[in-house]
């Protein structure tokens, strides 16, 4: 009886400690987010959807809702509207910033997360959102200049891109329009956002 009694228990002894703990995967990228009834920062992973790979960011990971993994592998989803403020750091340590449109009072609805490219005298930001019934990604930008508050953002055939929006706030600084009409990334429009925060 002493036997079966010590090989149960090296069974039960072997058989817990033999499980693996649980490890994050390459499309669980670290996250720090606030909630809008909290206060408190959470620092964890979110589960990344990418289209073509999961390696590489994509806006599908928040937009409507968030996957969050605890240390066990718990996953727990949490609507972006309930999110006020949150960071997601992806493979290349690009660190994306992103705020709830309410905090920022675009619209008197909520819309939910969007993303911060630039802060300063003139800011710049984006959101992401499904269009149609699909999975099409669509995108807004918005700039909000702190002087007077006032919201410029891209809409339609008229006003097809953030260089038309950047060009009329510009328009005293020959030396910066110079270099919007050049720009073709994100990264040229923040560094002209930069050197206009910079006067």
């Amino acid at each position: 009886m002493k036997e079966i009694i010590f090989l149960f228990s090296l069974f039960c002894f072997t058989f817990i400690f033999s499980q693996k703990p649980f490890e994050y995967k390459e499309n669980h990228f670290p996250v720090k987010f606030v909630l809008k009834n909290s206060k408190d920062t959470i620092t964890t992973r979110v589960q990344n959807i990418g289209f073509f790979t999961n390696k590489k960011f994509s806006p599908v990971t928040y937009i409507k809702e968030i996957n969050v993994l605890d240390p066990s592998g718990n996953k727990t989803t949490i609507s972006e509207f309930d999110i006020d403020y949150m960071e997601i750091t992806d493979p290349q340590n690009v660190v994306r910033k992103y705020t709830s449109s309410t905090s920022l009072l675009l619209a008197k609805k909520d819309f939910g997360l969007i993303e911060i490219l630039y802060k300063g005298k003139l800011s710049w930001y984006r959101d992401y959102f499904f269009e149609g019934m699909g999975y099409k990604i669509n995108k807004v930008d918005f700039l909000i200049d702190r002087k007077d508050g006032k919201l410029t953002n891209e809409s339609g055939f008229f006003k097809p891109s953030i260089k038309y929006n950047l060009k009329e706030k510009l328009k005293d600084y020959p030396d910066l329009l110079a270099l919007v009409d050049k720009a073709r990334k994100d990264e040229d429009f923040i560094k002209i956002l930069e050197l206009y925060n910079d006067k």
